[in-house]
């Protein structure tokens, strides 16, 4: 598709007798009138009337989306649905502007990271779905068709920024693709590990973390291929230097690492490990997030844990020399809130998006079931959350075979 329409300045209406610029409508007027428009297509045009309207545009907070796809048996189909996150905390069923038949994989800076389930090898392609500029990325050739993408970050907007660069991970047999937009190619990286892996890029690198190792990519000199790094853990107040298969977690049963996540927040770097506990008792999964502060939560649609709960451990990673880092401990995010999946994870806080609850952590569980789970973790209390089942909405609800290959929360960039 073609690139938005040239902003232009703003011509002028008559009103009681004088000419009045457009480009004077008062600020909350603009923005009021901005905020009602019924598409994505409808707020891409107004921002590119002239740049007042676009800079007024910019304080509208647009609401994170859920994402998810579907492959069918076959595997030459694909399937996507979405939801708002609205202002109530509910998920809202709604058509983005996606292309058929592709399959989701993740999202980053605002682009939806695409590939066609049926190409082999795995070719990927960068949407955003509010402009609806795409960029096609060359396959990643060394991934043989058994890999799965499972996670893609990129390091900058690639609308924006003069050079940008991403990092792809497969799963199961784990790989590590580099892109780099100077060069236009995938570079295989040789690292192994186990477990899907969490991708951060933080002041000017990316790092990766799999449950039991946290890494940094680094440029090398010479035109060589950038370096998958090991970090080694430090001790340091706080905790953090200890195996994950072997810490315990708040309850009455023994952890199992599920999943590591990396996301920025407030200008730090921190490592989200998911764990399950299989002996906890569901009977008081939903309890204690009833308090004060949810009453206007609607349960209806809630489900119990299953048997077992997810609990989540934020770390705080501390760069403290060459190839080292200290994790701290972290018991309280602040007013912020984390959005975990198959994504970029990202941080938002009640002036990015006044509805996100705060010190809180939005987990997208149970991928590739049919029945995905958003659970929202308050880190005040690890048993206070709310569970909502999420179904394709696509008339085929609860049915085995349309169960969400993946989700991941994308948060859109106008």
């Amino acid at each position: 598709m073609g690139s938005p329409p040239r902003r232009r300045s703003c011509s002028s209406m008559a009103c009681g007798g004088t000419r009045m610029e457009w480009s004077e409508l008062p600020a909350d007027l603009v923005l009021a009138i901005f905020a009602l428009l019924p598409s994505d297509a409808d707020r891409v045009r107004f921002r590119a009337v002239c740049q007042r309207w676009a800079a007024v545009a910019a304080f509208w907070r647009p609401r994170p989306w859920l994402v998810g796809s579907r492959t069918d048996r076959s595997g030459q189909g694909a399937a996507m649905s979405s939801f708002w996150l609205s202002q109530a905390g509910h998920l809202v069923p709604f058509a983005a502007a996606v292309p058929p038949g592709l399959e989701y994989l993740s999202s980053s800076h605002g682009y939806l990271v695409l590939s066609d389930p049926s190409a082999v090898p795995k070719a990927i392609t960068l949407v955003n779905p509010v402009t609806g500029r795409r960029i096609p990325l060359p396959p990643i050739a060394f991934f043989k068709k058994w890999h799965d993408v499972a996670t893609v970050v990129l390091s900058a907007d690639p609308g924006g920024a003069t050079e940008w660069a991403a990092v792809a991970a497969g799963f199961p047999a784990d790989r590590i693709a580099y892109y780099s937009s100077v060069t236009g190619a995938w570079t295989p990286l040789a690292f192994s590990a186990a477990g899907y892996a969490g991708v951060e890029h933080y002041r000017g690198r990316f790092y990766v973390a799999f449950k039991n190792q946290l890494c940094v990519i680094c440029e090398l000199e010479c035109g060589a291929p950038p370096a998958v790094i090991p970090l080694e853990h430090v001790e340091g107040d706080g905790g953090g230097g200890g195996s994950d298969d072997d810490e315990l977690v708040p309850g009455s049963g023994r952890s199992v690492a599920l999943d590591a996540h990396l996301v920025e927040c407030d200008g730090q770097l921190l490592l989200v490990s998911v764990r399950d506990e299989t002996d906890y008792n569901s009977d008081n999964d939903i309890g204690a997030g009833a308090g004060a502060g949810d009453a206007d939560v609607d349960d209806e649609g809630s489900t119990g844990g299953g048997g077992s709960t997810r609990v989540v451990e934020v770390h705080r990673v501390e760069l403290v020399g060459d190839g080292a880092v200290r994790l701290v401990r972290v018991e309280d995010l602040g007013w912020h809130a984390l959005f975990l999946g198959r994504n970029q994870a990202f941080a938002l806080s009640p002036s990015d998006f006044p509805a996100c609850r705060v010190n809180c952590v939005y987990l997208l569980d149970r991928q590739g079931h049919p029945d995905g789970v958003v659970r929202v973790v308050n880190m005040e209390s690890q048993w206070a959350r709310l569970e909502e089942t999420i179904y394709p909405d696509d008339g085929r609800r609860g049915l085995p075979s349309v169960g969400w290959a993946r989700r991941g929360w994308f948060f859109p960039n106008y």
